[in-house]
């Protein structure tokens, strides 16, 4: 679950630039999990005792948000009152019958201008993380939850750092169509300290103004799936990575080529900076 969820991390920290045709628009990925037999991953699902456990949790934290020296504390702090209800949404997300799966966003969205670029995420505890906002004029990535009305800023990768990992790339023969578009499938195998990680991506060279050569990563840990992408002769429209069983799908659902407003691509007014991972 781990190595599956640093993956979806860096799709939603990576931006990437276009060196040909400028792109604008948006590009709406959806997200699944399933187990080897297709169906819901069941090591994502809680034992009777968890289930008793998170049960109870919520019961106390409800209670003691209805507390009325914790309704105080609200009127003057309403960031804890944010967080807390982001918290018990998270608990009771879990209630459901996909359990820990359910925390898992079923898509996101990502806005493109200028080399600037918005990501919002749909539903799952990434969500919480707010929108990610990556200026090109300033070169910065920031963290925007709209609910709290705050924002931060996300710290810069150093600028060398040591990975001895080994990323092989490698095209096959297999194709099939994402939307309308014809892709080829690559398989891409990451070796690091003896252990291997495989992925399959799916590239089409059928999107010319794309050129995704210049990734600039804010997460210094996603730098190898980012040396990944760079191998590859195309655009990524789909990846599916396999690990304990249970496999992780992404696949480009929705590309709309449009002009947007610069607005999206600013700190909201009156919004208030505080720290990273708050």
């Amino acid at each position: 679950m781990k190595a599956l969820l640093s993956i979806t991390v860096f799709f939603l920290t990576v931006c990437f630039s276009f060196a040909q045709t400028a792109f604008e628009g948006s590009i709406k990925w959806s997200m699944a999990m399933t187990s080897a037999t297709g169906s819901s991953p069941s090591g994502t699902q809680l034992s009777e005792k968890e289930k008793a456990d998170l049960n109870k949790n919520i019961a106390e934290m409800e209670k003691q948000m209805k507390d009325p020296q914790m309704q105080a504390m609200f009127e003057s702090n309403p960031q804890m009152k944010v967080t807390l209800e982001k918290q018990l949404e998270v608990m009771k997300a879990m209630q459901g019958e996909g359990g820990v799966n359910n925390l898992l966003p079923k898509s996101y969205t990502i806005k493109v201008k200028d080399g600037s670029s918005l990501t919002s995420v749909e539903g799952g505890i990434t969500a919480s993380m707010g929108d990610i906002l990556y200026q090109k004029s300033t070169d910065k990535t920031y963290y925007i939850k709209r609910d709290s009305k705050t924002y931060s800023v996300a710290p810069k990768a150093p600028a060398k750092t040591t990975d001895s990992s080994v990323v092989t790339v490698t095209a096959t023969t297999e194709t099939k169509k994402i939307l309308t578009y014809n892709c080829t499938k690559y398989v891409v195998t990451i070796t690091q300290k003896g252990q291997k990680q495989v992925m399959n991506l799916w590239a089409t060279k059928d999107l010319k103004q794309y050129d995704v050569k210049s990734f600039q990563v804010s997460d210094p840990g996603t730098q190898t799936y980012a040396a990944a992408f760079k191998k590859i002769n195309g655009v990524v429209l789909g990846m599916e990575m396999t690990h304990e069983g249970q496999t992780m799908k992404m696949e480009v659902i929705e590309l709309k080529a449009t002009t947007l407003p610069a607005s999206d691509f600013v700190i909201p007014a009156g919004f208030k900076e505080v720290p990273y991972g708050h």
